[in-house]
């Protein structure tokens, strides 16, 4: 059976509705309301429009009342909508445009304008998302070559990034941000700007070890490195700004946004700093109990909430997760590598901590094939 696009009809006059439902009913499927109330019911309902036709005079809430909270819900706003009206003054077509309506029919109608404008504006809407697939497919390309590279070029950073992906997953949990999607990919491309610092430099840091002059400066540009490479890909920039200020919160960039925007960006660059101070402590010895307690000390940089949050989180992770000896063949997605694995001449291939994904596993794989490196491996299995 053929899908067909889904017409909402909004008129208080019944006349109106018989009209155009007779006049669509062959090539949509039609809903009617005959009135405000029930015409956003059922946009906002499970199965919404592809298109709204609107009358602008009803009683009690009129159609630019309407069209207005279509528009400022986000489930309703990307939906079509025309004005079907007897006003023909040009004031209440600019005031219809203005609240987000993409055309108008002016009553007594012409039943093949109606057809044309309905199918007009359902193709303009059919190639936006289309378009918006693309982007976002194109982008998500992108974001798992910029992982992968990361994940052969720089075992100890990649590893690092899994683990803080890890911690930011469950604070966003923690906080209801989960819907932030920028946050989580700040957290797995923080470490990206690490491609210029080489492993066993990011390696000596880590544990706190001395390291030149030169290596501290090139560990410290990382942040502005990943700044540099993410910002210049289309409708990144608040994962950019999040990246930028991993370790000093206070970065200036000259970034401007939206208050939301602002507090996405200073939400999720907390979370980030929080998970990587936790993770600087833990790899210079410290216990996670003494870590959180340092943490404690600089409370003004995460705030109280947040450090109460991952606290949980880090008490939570003290409940015993099974250590298996596993064959390349039988890893899954979300084991941890728990010791490192290095090849038969001593480079290191996988740091101890990464997440097990599909370019480890490959990765792994191949270099199992060439019988360079040592199985089974030693991982975690979490539930």
């Amino acid at each position: 059976m053929e899908n067909k696009n889904t017409i909402l009809v909004v008129d208080d006059a019944p006349e109106n509705i018989d009209l155009l439902h007779a006049l669509l009913r062959h090539d949509y499927k039609v809903k009617v309301a005959p009135n405000g109330e029930k015409a956003l019911e059922i946009a906002q309902g499970d199965d919404p429009p592809d298109l709204i036709l609107l009358d602008i005079m009803m009683p009690g809430m009129d159609g630019y009342e309407v069209c207005k909270r279509l528009k400022t819900d986000k489930k309703t706003q990307g939906i079509p909508v025309i004005f079907v009206t007897g006003k023909v003054e040009v004031e209440d077509e600019t005031k219809g445009f203005e609240c987000g309506a993409v055309d108008y029919i002016i009553k007594p109608f012409s039943p093949p304008k109606v057809k044309a404008r309905v199918a007009t504006h359902l193709k303009l809407r059919k190639a936006e998302l289309d378009l918006r697939q693309l982007l976002e497919k194109t982008l998500g390309g992108a974001i798992g070559v910029l992982i992968d590279i990361l994940s052969v070029a720089n075992p100890t950073a990649f590893s690092r990034a899994s683990r803080l992906k890890h911690y930011v997953n469950d604070l966003m949990e923690a906080a209801d941000l989960t819907g932030f999607w920028q946050i989580r990919l700040a957290a797995m491309l923080s470490q990206i700007g690490c491609i210029t610092v080489s492993p066993e430099t990011i390696e000596r840091i880590y544990r706190g070890q001395e390291v030149s002059r030169e290596e501290r400066e090139t560990y410290n540009r990382h942040p502005q490195v990943g700044y540099e490479l993410i910002r210049k890909i289309p409708n990144m920039g608040e994962v950019a700004e999040i990246i930028a200020r991993q370790q000093v919160l206070e970065t200036e960039t000259g970034f401007q946004g939206s208050e939301r925007v602002q507090h996405l960006v200073r939400s999720g660059s907390r979370m980030l700093k929080l998970a990587l101070d936790y993770e600087q402590l833990i790899f210079r010895g410290d216990t996670p109990a003494s870590a959180l307690a340092a943490l404690k000390s600089s409370q003004e940089d995460y705030g109280e909430q947040l450090l109460e949050n991952f606290a949980r989180i880090v008490e939570s992770e003290s409940i015993h997760i099974p250590v298996r000896q596993l064959l390349v063949m039988d890893l899954r997605p979300g084991m941890i590598i728990d010791k490192d694995i290095v090849t038969k001449n001593g480079k290191l291939l996988v740091k101890a901590g990464t997440e097990v994904s599909v370019p480890v596993f490959e990765t792994l794989h191949n270099f199992s094939k060439t019988g360079l490196i040592q199985e089974p491996f030693q991982v975690l299995v979490p539930a």
